[in-house]
């Protein structure tokens, strides 16, 4: 199954069928985990850990997930005893393998599924046993592409705690399809706008910027970092300032000082002068 294959194709076949906002974030968060297991055929994952991932209660949760079983999106099987649903996530691409493994409708009974499964066995243990070895060999292969595969899914869950909407999903994809941005540069985006504590819009900001520029892999990341710093470190060092002395203290200093002093008689006429008055104003 590919990742972003399929978020597309859910992305698009949203365009023509209605969903409810929660079934989405339901199906956005099976993606998640089945990702993390390797894309395996079925997966279990507990309901407690679904109403975490999404926010939505128990109750929801199990109208939700019944929603999109209806529109064929997901199946799944219900297992009492305290034991966690097995899932099926129906891809877009491979409708070969879609009408298998799964019972249609919803299954409470643990006998009727080990029931199944037994029955299955008993019929052909040694194809079963063929089949087996060649679905682990090719699990043990999924997973180790998956451990060195970039994804920006992941990464943006792990950077703002949360999934992408569907338009959000769609400006990452035209950034990877249009602007030629690798997942890797999506992914380091993300880093940087978690560093600062920033949310989504800031990461995009940075890779519309990128965009711009031309920046397409890690390399043109690293590359457009080390001309930042090297840009910076130049009016750092441009910015020694040197103090400026205003235009009218240097006006006054150039002034010769036509001050004449007084003569000492004409002082001691002044003075005198001064002293009358304060009498006078004294009486």
């Amino acid at each position: 199954m590919n990742y972003i294959k399929e978020l597309n194709a859910f992305y698009d076949w949203l365009e023509l069928n209605e969903l409810s906002p929660s079934a989405i974030n339901l199906w956005y968060a099976l993606m998640h985990i089945n990702n993390k297991a390797g894309w395996v055929e079925t997966f279990t994952v507990a309901e407690s850990v679904l109403c975490v991932k999404t926010g939505l209660t128990d109750r929801t949760l199990r109208k939700v997930r019944n929603e999109l079983k209806q529109k064929e999106r997901i199946d799944f099987i219900s297992r009492k005893g305290g034991r966690a649903p097995i899932y099926k996530i129906i891809s877009f691409f491979s409708t070969e393998n879609n009408s298998v493994v799964l019972i249609p409708t919803e299954i409470n009974s643990v006998g009727s599924v080990t029931g199944s499964v037994t029955d299955s066995v008993i019929g052909d243990v040694t194809g079963s046993s063929t089949l087996n070895k060649l679905n682990e060999t090719k699990r043990n292969e999924t997973n180790k592409a998956t451990a060195t595969r970039v994804n920006y899914f992941d990464e943006y869950m792990i950077c703002f705690s949360g999934q992408p909407s569907a338009i959000q999903i769609q400006e990452i994809n035209s950034f990877i399809d249009q602007d030629g941005l690798s997942d890797e540069v999506i992914c380091a985006a993300f880093k940087k706008a978690a560093e600062v504590g920033a949310k989504y819009p800031y990461a995009r900001s940075i890779l519309n910027s990128w965009a711009k520029k031309g920046v397409r892999t890690l390399a043109d990341v690293e590359a457009e970092q080390n001309k930042f710093k090297q840009q910076k470190n130049r009016q750092r060092k441009g910015a020694i300032r040197t103090e400026q002395l205003p235009g009218w203290f240097e006006e006054n200093e150039n002034k010769p000082n036509n001050v004449t002093p007084l003569h000492p008689e004409e002082t001691e006429a002044r003075r005198k002068a001064l002293e009358e008055r304060l009498k006078k104003y004294k009486n």
